[in-house]
């Protein structure tokens, strides 16, 4: 059952990458947790996205994840945080909120390894 939209993972920062997914050959990047999932422009560093409850830090010692997103694949870096399981459920919920349906039937990948999807 898919969560409603007003419950779960938060969506920012759409607009910054709006122009960039609805071109060929793009690559844009996010940080993620349970709670939120930030996109922007694959030139800037994971590291310098800053939001009040979500941090990517180098060493893990922030509290989210990175990654990097091509047309129909979604590259998760390792965080000793996140198991499989809960990489795979955090994508679930984020897959199921209106505003990533440019996103449906992407795989994930964490690590290398396929979480979701192909």
């Amino acid at each position: 059952m898919a969560i409603p939209s007003n419950i779960g993972i938060r969506v920012l920062g759409m607009e910054s990458i709006a122009p960039e997914i609805s071109a060929e050959g793009y690559f844009v990047k996010c940080i993620l947790n349970a709670s939120c999932a930030i996109f922007f422009p694959g030139t800037i560093q994971h590291r310098d996205v800053k939001r009040e409850g979500i941090s990517y830090e180098d060493d893990y010692a922030g509290n989210a994840m990175a990654a990097t997103i091509t047309r129909g694949r979604i590259d998760v870096r390792f965080h000793r945080g996140y198991s499989d399981a809960a990489v795979r459920e955090i994508f679930r919920d984020l897959f199921g909120k209106p505003e990533m349906k440019w996103a449906a039937g992407f795989a994930v990948h964490y690590q290398g390894r396929a979480v979701l999807g192909r």
